[in-house]
């Protein structure tokens, strides 16, 4: 009997893709609209040049606002290939955006505020499939696509997690189609699918380089921020301090514990917003940052072979993390 494989995106074609001509760079991708598709030749900046109205920054993992690097007002940008609007404003010194895009292929909506919430929504023309990112201040980040269609289709799926390399990790495929061509522009061509690669690889290559940060010391420091003592409190920020990016997913989880009192919360809240780094984020750097994300590990593992596995559930238990599954 033969197996039912369900169709994706690419599979899926219009009803007259067979009479649409080639991409313009003899790539062979269809093209109704004679223009050069996004794999052979991606999008100008447009709006997000060096001299546009505002700047996008990765940092750990997240994107922002660079809050330095923006200026009050609203642009329109024009080309043969899609058309777009941005408009900047500011409260109290805090910048906020929003965006809109249209090209023969797709929708997008962008607003995002520093500090706040980053909401992305996209539809993909042809299918009529829809793809959200909404990204939540200091907590989740959550990624999902459906089809508008009216029987269940194999392709609505969603994921979250802290970063946006949890996402690329758990559905680059609905990442690549909604997402990958503005995150992009928006970080002057650097490539999001391709930096969670990049530190997906330093990740197993590097293992046994990696700074081991136990959840049982990090949990005792935390602890230790609501003693009587003041130089007690002071010492554990320190340490905290001092363990960098590596103790970051391992203070999230902290924050989920119940016995936390107002001042312990603020004190580990202070610590994550001082850790970030001045220059963006490097496959290196973001590696460091994953080190002790058990979430992250468990993803990755589902790529590795035996002996790399082996070697990453090692680490993972080094940091008294629970053991990754098979």
């Amino acid at each position: 009997m033969a197996m039912h494989i369900p169709s994706t995106l690419a599979d899926e074609s219009t009803s007259d893709e067979s009479l649409s001509p080639p991409c313009l760079t003899g790539c062979g991708h269809s093209k109704k609209d004679h223009q050069p598709c996004r794999q052979c030749q991606p999008l100008p900046a447009g709006v997000f040049c060096e001299g546009g109205p505002i700047r996008f920054r990765l940092m750990q993992g997240r994107l922002e606002i660079d809050p330095m690097r923006y200026r009050k007002g609203s642009e329109e940008h024009q080309c043969e290939r899609f058309q777009e609007t941005i408009s900047v404003s500011a409260s109290s010194g805090i910048p906020a955006v929003y965006y809109s895009f249209h090209d023969s292929y797709q929708d997008i909506r962008l607003t995002a505020e520093y500090g706040g919430a980053l909401r992305i929504e996209s539809t993909i023309l042809a299918t009529g499939e829809q793809g959200e990112l909404i990204q939540l201040p200091n907590g989740s980040i959550q990624f999902r696509t459906r089809r508008l269609t009216s029987t269940p289709s194999d392709l609505n799926e969603s994921c979250q997690g802290t970063t946006l390399l949890h996402i690329v990790g758990q559905d680059e495929d609905g990442f690549n189609v909604h997402l990958e061509s503005l995150l992009s522009r928006l970080l002057q061509g650097r490539s999001l699918i391709e930096l969670t690669r990049e530190t997906e690889t330093y990740l197993r290559d590097n293992t046994h380089r990696l700074t081991t940060v136990s959840r049982e010391h990090v949990d005792e420091l935390v602890t230790q921020l609501r003693s009587s003592k003041s130089s007690h409190r002071r010492a554990a920020v320190r340490e905290l301090t001092s363990f960098g990016s590596s103790a970051v997913p391992l203070l999230r989880a902290s924050l989920s514990r119940h016995d936390l009192d107002t001042e312990q919360i603020a004190r580990i809240q202070l610590i994550l917003s001082n850790r970030a780094r001045i220059d963006e984020d490097t496959s290196s750097s973001l590696a460091q940052l994953m080190a002790a994300d058990r979430s992250y590990w468990q993803i990755l593992a589902k790529r590795m072979n035996k002996n790399q596995w082996l070697i990453a559930n090692d680490h993972v238990m080094r940091c008294g993390l629970e053991s990754l599954s098979p």
